[in-house]
Order: C-alpha cells, then structure tokens, then sequence
C-alpha cells in the first residue's frame, strides 16, 4: 500500500471528452507554426498537412487518434510513485548564507553550490542552464557545459545561437571520445516554445541541425495563464494537451519515439505586475487535470511543481513549494523538485536547498510501501495491550518504527522548553549552520579529466575567435 499515485477523479467523463475534441481541433484547425522546410518535408512525409508558404503542420484527427492509439502506453497500475531532485542554478542571484545578502555567483559559490548539493540525501545532482559566471553572451552555452563538466553538475541543454551548433557539437566529441561513448549517446540539448504552437525560426533550425546528424534535440514548453494561454484552467489544460500531443507527434517523426507523455507547465499570470509566478494553487490544480487526461490516454505524466515566488527562505517558500508538490505527487504518481530556487528562479539558496532536501525527504513518505499484513497489524500485540494498554514497551513497537515513521533532521522533534533550552532555533538557522559547514569545507579536485579539460578550453578558444573576436 502506498498513498501517492491514485486515481483522483476531478473531471467528469463528459468534460474529458470535451477537452479532447476541443484539443484536435486546436490540432487540426489551428496547428502548429513549424519554421524550417526541412522539418516540414520530413513531416509531410509523415502524413501530416503542410502549408509551406506559411510554415505550418495541421495535425489531421485521425492520426493523432492513431498515434494515441498505437503508441506506447504507460502502466499505472504497476508504476510505483518517486520523487527525483536537482539543484538548478539558472538566470539569479546566489543567497549567500555567511552574509544573507543577494550576490552575483563566482566560480568558487558555483563549486560550492554543487558540492552540497552531492551532500545531501535527496537531492541527486546539480544543474545549470547557461553560465552563470560573466563570458562573452555568444558563449554561455560551451562555458555551462564547461563549468558543469569541471565541478559534477549536468549541463541544462542550452543552445540560444544558430552559430554555436557546431562548436557544441565538436564539445560533445570531445566527450563521446572521452567516455568511449558516441555523440548521440553524451549530447544533452533543448530548445524551448516561447510562444504557444510555434517552433520558431532558430529554435527550429537547431532542431534539424542537429537531427541531419542523428542527434536529438528536446523541445520544452511553459505557459502563462492570461499570458500565453487562455486565463482559464479549462481552456489552457485543453491547449497545453493539444501542444504535448504535438510535440509527442514530432518527436516520433525526427527520432523515431513513439512514446505517450503529458507534461504540465503552467502558472497563472499575476495581471496586476504581468510576472509569472510559481507559488498558486492554480498550477496544482492544472496538474491534477492534466494528471487525470494522462490515465485516460494511458500516458505517463509530469507536473511542474514544488517551486515558489518568495524571495528569502520563509513561512511563504516553504507553504508554496508543498501547496504544488504534494497535490502533484499524490494525483501524478511522481514529483520532479528543482530544490533550492526562490523568486520563482531569481534566486538560488543554499538555505532553502538544505530545507527543501527535508521536506522531499518528507514527500518521500508519501511513496513508501506500507505492509498490510497479520504482522503489521500486530493484533496479539492488540489484545496484550487491552483497553487503555499502552505500546511503547511493546516488541512489535520496535520492530517497527523506524520503517513505518519518517524521522526529521532539520524540522524540530523537540517540545517548547527543550528547543529553548538547546538555543531556540529555527529550521532556517540550522539549515544556515549546515550550509556554512559545507562551505568551509575543502573544495573537490576538478571532476574533468587535464585532457578533458585542456579539449573543452580549445574548442571554447576556436568559438571565441570566430563568434567574439571577429564581430
């Protein structure tokens, strides 16, 4: 028995039915802006309509019905629920935990960053999307593999320029040769809808690019609520599920996956200051519909969750993070936490990455396997016990309790008079110990080999004279 990943019946069948002719019409009628010819003819040869004059693919009914139909299909009855965590560093500040200052990052706080984030038990690795430390704008995505490379962080994926394709692709080489692996194998690059429905000109150009070259390219996607999407949750459900069987739909023809997945970006946007913020419950609530659409197409899911918009760690980060997370969790089956951000991706704290390893160590319970048996049950232990009868000296107590009960580290498990007894502090404080400990630490060795690195540096030096230095 566990609790997280159950059926949770929000829309009627009526009202599934509606969101999913009301998405192939969007599919059909509207479709989807695509602006590469390449792109197009391969997916023309595919059987979908295309305008080439005004770049854009219409997805006909019938074969979105059949890819429905026929592609893989995931198995929720046998899934068991998990929550994966990484530490991402992308376009903020660093929260320093000496100062409590805002500050920009240095190679050192990047270094250190990562290194606690290998620290701590439920955060699994760190990630980084463009560079975070001052380089030359045209270069940021070769320095983000760089310096994640160097300090044992995954790289984001970024690509930004049409001009740095193929100094990217000589890094990835210089990887693959270095692993023994091939590029496909090692290459890790996306590129993002800005716009519903539309896969702009470079965003689309670095897609074929790299896919004449047998490598894939993933292509996400993020809503605004009122912004980019209908203000709704009816409507921007409906348009986010016409967007992810698309975007299924490409995948299948450039890489050959015909694999059923529904993701759920979407946010409402604040119409008073027009920001994008993390910390509504109308995200979860779009989750949970899009949760329930994914086990009527027997498509796996993803929710983006456990995030907030306050700027310090606080009661507010820490109420927005579990308003997202645990609803997402117990409806999807599976919760992915970027832990650590604050001020909906302004801010990277050490602070709140030590408090959010606590509380996705917290959500984990939710996916634990709970025995039911005559053992767990313990009923002769029951009736010893009798009416009144207290347990705490009991055999099958001890057996027990460290299975069946999750036990804190950072949240106080203390009463009043021994928690101001030991210095009255709050979990922030002893999250800023800890995170100062760490920091006082030796920094790693490199996580690059010399001949890795002295590679990498080379092909950064070729990109820098012909992107920089001759502009």
């Amino acid at each position: 028995m566990h609790i997280a990943g159950h059926p949770y019946t929000v829309l009627s069948q009526a009202e599934i039915e509606l969101i999913h002719r009301s998405a192939l019409r969007i599919l059909s009628d509207m479709g989807m802006e695509v602006q590469n010819d390449d792109l197009l003819h391969l997916l023309a040869e595919y059987g979908l309509k295309v305008d080439f004059q005004a770049q854009k693919v219409s997805f006909p009914s019938k074969l979105v019905e059949d890819f429905i139909a026929t592609a893989g299909k995931y198995d929720w009855e046998e899934a068991r629920p998990y929550i994966s965590s990484t530490a991402g560093v992308y376009h903020c500040l660093f929260h320093d935990p000496a100062s409590n200052e805002l500050v920009p990052w240095t190679e050192e706080r990047l270094a250190y960053y990562f290194m606690l984030a290998r620290q701590l038990s439920h955060v699994s690795v760190a990630c980084m999307l463009g560079s975070r430390l001052p380089v030359p704008a045209p270069l940021e995505p070769l320095y983000e593999r760089y310096y994640c490379w160097k300090y044992g962080a995954e790289e984001g994926g970024s690509i930004h320029l049409d001009e740095i394709c193929p100094y990217l692709l000589d890094l990835y080489q210089v990887l693959a040769d270095e692993r023994g692996l091939s590029v496909r194998e090692v290459f890790n690059g996306t590129v993002y809808l800005v716009p519903p429905m539309k896969l702009g000109q470079h965003e689309a150009y670095q897609v074929a690019y790299f896919l004449e070259r047998g490598i894939r390219v993933g292509i996400g996607d993020m809503y605004a609520m009122g912004g980019s999407a209908p203000v709704t949750l009816a409507g921007a459900v409906t348009l986010n599920l016409a967007e992810q069987l698309a975007l299924r739909i490409l995948d299948w023809v450039f890489n050959g996956r015909k694999i059923l997945h529904i993701g759920c970006s979407l946010m409402a946007m604040d119409m008073r200051t027009s920001i994008h913020p993390f910390g509504r419950p109308e995200m979860a609530i779009a989750n949970i519909m899009s949760a329930q659409l994914a086990r009527y197409y027997g498509a796996s899911f993803s929710g983006h969750a456990g995030l907030t918009d306050s700027k310090f760690p606080s009661v507010e980060s820490g109420a927005q993070k579990a308003l997202t997370g645990v609803p997402t969790l117990l409806t999807g089956g599976s919760l992915w936490v970027d832990a650590g951000l604050l001020s909906t991706d302004e801010v990277v704290s050490p602070i709140q990455l030590i408090l959010d390893n606590e509380l996705i160590r917290a959500m984990e319970h939710f996916t634990h396997e709970f025995q039911i048996s005559e053992r767990t049950i313990g009923l002769e232990t029951i009736l010893e016990a009798g009416p009144g009868g207290h347990y705490i000296d009991k055999p099958h107590t001890a057996q027990h309790f460290r299975s069946e009960h999750w036990q804190p580290k950072i949240w106080t498990r203390q009463m009043l008079r021994a928690w101001m007894d030991e210095g009255s502090k709050l979990d922030v404080d002893k999250a800023r110990e800890l995170a100062l400990e760490v920091q006082a630490q030796e920094p790693e060795p490199s996580h690059m080999s010399e001949s890795l690195e002295r590679e990498v540096l080379l092909v950064i030096e070729k990109a820098r004279e012909a992107l920089v230095e001759s502009s």
